[in-house]
């Protein structure tokens, strides 16, 4: 499990460090040699989604992602995770709407044969990649909503007595 966890956060972390490299070299041959690389912009904007949907996936399962603190300093211990079941419940739905028609998509995608323009890269291997982020997303959240980890006695929360 800890590779699997471990492979969650080093896929976003290569191909964001990819896109780095990409458009650092785009740029240099753009002003050196008057030549931009090919599918330079379709390559980074099609890695940028598969880092974005990667990404939420890691902060979902390291729960690291944006909370609203409304009523949370206000209830016990039961009701904080009676809460965070509640929230997790909540983006479970959303996350696991947006992976159906993320997968719709990869499908219409493969079918459709789209291409990038320059270097003719099969669309869909993108698209894929992303979905695949979404998935594992949907799964840390299902997770969440079925058996919860215990919070550690410093979970990062303001309110969190040691």
């Amino acid at each position: 499990m800890k590779r699997l966890l471990a492979f969650l956060e080093f896929v976003p972390s290569v191909l964001l460090l990819f896109m780095a490299i990409l458009t650092s070299l785009s740029v240099a041959t753009r002003y050196l040699f008057a030549y931009p690389l090919p599918d330079e912009y379709e390559i980074s904007r099609l890695l940028l989604s598969v880092v974005v949907c990667w990404g939420i996936a890691a902060a979902f399962r390291h729960n690291d992602h944006i909370q609203l603190d409304i009523f949370w300093s206000a209830l016990g211990p039961r009701a904080r995770r009676v809460l965070s079941r509640i929230g997790a419940a909540l983006c479970l739905c959303i996350i696991g709407g947006f992976a159906y028609a993320l997968g719709t998509k990869v499908v219409d995608v493969f079918e459709a044969g789209l291409l990038t323009v320059d270097l003719e890269l099969p669309v869909w291997g993108f698209y894929t990649a992303a979905w695949l982020g979404t998935l594992a997303c949907f799964f840390i959240l299902l997770q969440q909503v079925i058996a919860p980890s215990e919070p550690e006695a410093d979970d990062g929360h303001p309110d969190a007595t040691v």
